[in-house]
């Protein structure tokens, strides 16, 4: 029933179901689903190369960013003093402004994440919600 092909593989001959054996069928659907599950796997792990690729190439992005940012903070800063001294405040507290001011939005920065943490809900007793759970499922109902 099948014929050796030129790459070495078995090359089935389809007979019509009916002049199959059972133990043909199911050798055949045994192999089919082995190799269907085989071909999933493969195409799941090129999806997540795919996604973990661009995963990277966005991080590095971040990365580039976050470091330009960190660069650019100063150089802002001394110009937004040398601005500032330009209006004619002595440079000393044209610095001293642009620090308060790093101080302002620092402290907000700070008040909002102190609000949004105080929000989370907590949960006070985790083992009585894990035994109110045990009391709640069926399995543990049958057992007692």
């Amino acid at each position: 029933m099948t014929d050796q092909a030129s790459n070495g593989h078995a090359k089935r001959t389809t007979l019509p179901l009916e002049q199959r054996s059972l133990g043909e069928l199911v050798a055949t659907l045994s192999r089919d689903l082995a190799l269907l599950v085989h071909q999933e796997i493969e195409l799941v792990k090129t999806d997540i190369v795919a996604g973990l690729k661009k995963t990277a190439i966005g991080a590095a992005g971040l990365v580039v960013a976050a470091v330009l940012a960190i660069f650019a903070i100063p150089v802002l800063s001394v110009a937004i003093a040398l601005g500032i001294h330009a209006l004619g405040i002595s440079l000393g507290w044209s610095f001293l402004i642009v620090a308060g001011g790093y101080l302002v939005v620092g402290g907000v920065a700070a008040f909002i994440g102190v609000r949004v943490l105080g929000k989370a809900k907590r949960n006070a007793c985790p083992a009585a919600s894990i035994k109110r759970f045990q009391r709640a499922s069926p399995r543990s109902q049958s057992s007692t």
